[in-house]
This record gives structure tokens, C-alpha cells and sequence, in this order.
């Protein structure tokens, strides 16, 4: 068995030497996308209403920092957590949408940057064009 991982470690380190010498680089920093659909920065106030731990209703406004048409990734001022379901209002256009929590990440002490997964693909839902060229789209090279 460790024949084999020393074959395999071997083979590795000979395949990274080989695209550092040729300037190849791309296998080494880059992870390959792996979204479905494209993401895009934007600031798009919205108000978030949910059920706190209590089981209480809750509503609070956040900002979604960038979105795509399965998603989002938002800041907001609540305990959230994961498996939640939460339904969102886009404060410009009066839009709904219900997702899921599927991420939380303590920003601050009291900031949350919250990933969501919409229910259903639903791009309309942030009035972003199909030919959405006005926006900046991420790419995997941004670290996103």
C-alpha cells in the first residue's frame, strides 16, 4: 500500500514541477467553479423574516452582498442558523422569496455573513438583466 501512495505522491510532485516550469500555474492556485449559475456583487437592502430559537417571529433587515439565481450570501444582525428557513423581501423591488440557511459565519460580535439556497432557481427575484453585463460577475480567481 505505501508503494502505492509514494508512486502517487511522486507522480504529483513531478506533474507541479512540470506546470511550474512551463508557467502553468492554473491546477496549483485555482479551484475549479463548482456553482451552478453565476454569482454577482450587488447591495440589495432587504427584510428578513424568520423564527428565532424561542420559536418567537422575528423580522430585521440585512443586505445582500452578492446573489446569483440559486442564492445568496447576506449581512445580517440575528441569530441565524443552519437549516433555517427564512423568507426574504427586496426592499427595491417588493420581491419574496423563501431559502434556506445552508451557511453561517460569524463576521463580528454582531454581524453574520449568512449563505442561502432559494427553494427554486429564481433570478427575477434580484431584478438582475439575463445579460447582467452592468454587473461585475465573480469569478473563481476572487476567492469566492
Amino acid at each position: 500500500m505505501s508503494r502505492i501512495y509514494d508512486a502517487l505522491r511522486t507522480a504529483e510532485a513531478k506533474r507541479c514541477l512540470k506546470e511550474a516550469l512551463d508557467g502553468d500555474l492554473v491546477g496549483l492556485m485555482q479551484k475549479a467553479e463548482q456553482r451552478r449559475s453565476p454569482r454577482w456583487e450587488l447591495d440589495v437592502p432587504l427584510t428578513v423574516y424568520g423564527r428565532g430559537p424561542s420559536g418567537s417571529p422575528f423580522y430585521v433587515e440585512a443586505h445582500a452582498v452578492n446573489a446569483s439565481a440559486e442564492g445568496a450570501l447576506i449581512l445580517i444582525r440575528a441569530p441565524i442558523c443552519e437549516e433555517q428557513e427564512l423568507l426574504l423581501i427586496n426592499n427595491y423591488s417588493s420581491k419574496v422569496q423563501l431559502c434556506r440557511v445552508v451557511r453561517v459565519r460569524s463576521r463580528d460580535g454582531e454581524v453574520n455573513e449568512t449563505g442561502l439556497s432559494f427553494k427554486t432557481p429564481n433570478l427575477e427575484f434580484w431584478d438582475v438583466p439575463e445579460d447582467s453585463s452592468t454587473l461585475k460577475e465573480e469569478t473563481a480567481e476572487e476567492g469566492f
